[in-house]
Parts: structure tokens; sequence; C-alpha cells
């Protein structure tokens, strides 16, 4: 049983050497080497700009810069983890600096708008996903938590650890915490307040 368990550990162990192999010749633009680590990453990037990104045009526009700077970045990979790894830090700081930005411009053309009395502050929530179980879809719900969504999507969604959650966000692992709890407590009170206004919808039956 023991040499089972260890040839699987071995079988699921990264391949550091053969990363360091890959990523050289895309640093050096090999065009093979680069379509294989395109096919390699790009589901799990996609996946992360999903979910951290409410808008699919976004989530797309994203997916693509994250593909570009995993490209330039490809240099300075040092090959001491897998590629996974390294390939979900720089989407992850990709996408919340893509999202910080258009989140100011759109902040702006907003107040602006409303000043000269354009648009209904009161008009820009999305529209309604379907949902099985909450009054509204999650993606909602992540969207209302603004900041806090953050470590609660890198956390709970794509699976990071404290530890990494503080060094993608630049923060300390105790203010992650906190953000986290903070994150869960105002999800409670959304779901909680729209429980009360409207019952979940029924689910589908079999």
């Amino acid at each position: 049983m023991q040499k089972v368990n260890d040839t699987r550990a071995r079988e699921s162990a990264p391949d550091l050497e053969g990363d360091r192999k890959l990523m050289e010749l895309v640093a050096a633009k090999d065009p093979r080497a680069q379509q294989i680590f395109a096919l390699r990453v790009l589901p799990r990037v996609r996946r992360a700009t999903r979910a951290l990104l409410s808008s699919p045009a976004d989530a797309d526009d994203a997916t693509q810069l994250c593909m570009i700077e995993l490209l330039r970045a490809a240099p300075g990979f040092r090959g001491e983890g897998a590629i996974e790894a390294w390939s979900d830090r720089i989407t992850a700081r990709t996408t919340m600096r893509l999202a910080r930005e258009r989140g100011r411009r759109s902040s702006r053309i907003d107040g602006e708008a409303e000043a000269e009395g354009l648009i209904d502050p009161e008009s820009r929530s999305p529209p309604p996903l379907a949902s099985e179980s909450l009054p509204r879809d999650l993606r909602e719900y992540l969207a209302a938590l603004t900041a806090r969504r953050e470590a609660l999507i890198l956390h709970h969604v794509l699976d990071h650890s404290i530890p990494e959650v503080a060094e993608l966000t630049g923060v300390s692992p105790n203010t992650v915490k906190d953000r986290l709890l903070a994150a869960r407590e105002a999800l409670r009170r959304l779901i909680r307040r729209d429980s009360l206004i409207s019952p979940s919808r029924p689910r589908r039956s079999a």
C-alpha cells in the first residue's frame, strides 16, 4: 500500500524541471511552446476572471490581458513551483488591477451622468440571473460586496490559502481573515433581506 501511495504522490507532483524547460522556450518566443502553455493555462485564467468579475465582457477582456501578461512575464518564471500556481498569482493581480481601473472609470462616468440627470442612480443593478435556491443569482450578491469580494472569491472559489490571498492582495493574513468574515456576514445579510422581501424561487422538479 505504501508503494502505491508513493507512486500516486510522484504522479500528482508537479514536473518542475519540465515546467522550467517549457517556460524557457516560451520566454524565447518559441511558437509551439507558447501554444502548449496557452492551452494549459487558459482554462484556469478564464475561470479566475469569470469568478472575479461580474461582467462577462470584462472577464473576456481580463482573460486576454492576463494571457498577454503571462507571456510577457515568462522570462521571470523561476521554476520554484508549478506553472499553474505562478499563473494564478499573475492572473489574480492582473484581473484585480483591471477591475480597479474600470471601477474608477465607471464611477467617474456615472457620477457625471447623474449630475446631468442622464441616468437614475437606482438603475445600475445588473439584470437578475436565473437561480435555483437564492432570491437572486450568487454573482449579483458577490458583485454587491465590492472590494470585499476579492478575498472571498480568491479563497472560497479559486481555492487560494489565506497566506496566498494575503500575498495576492498585498495585505496581512489577519486582514484577509477579517475581510472574509465581513464578506460572509454581508452575504448573509443580503440574502436574508431578499428572502424576506420575496421567497426563494422553487427548485425545478427532477
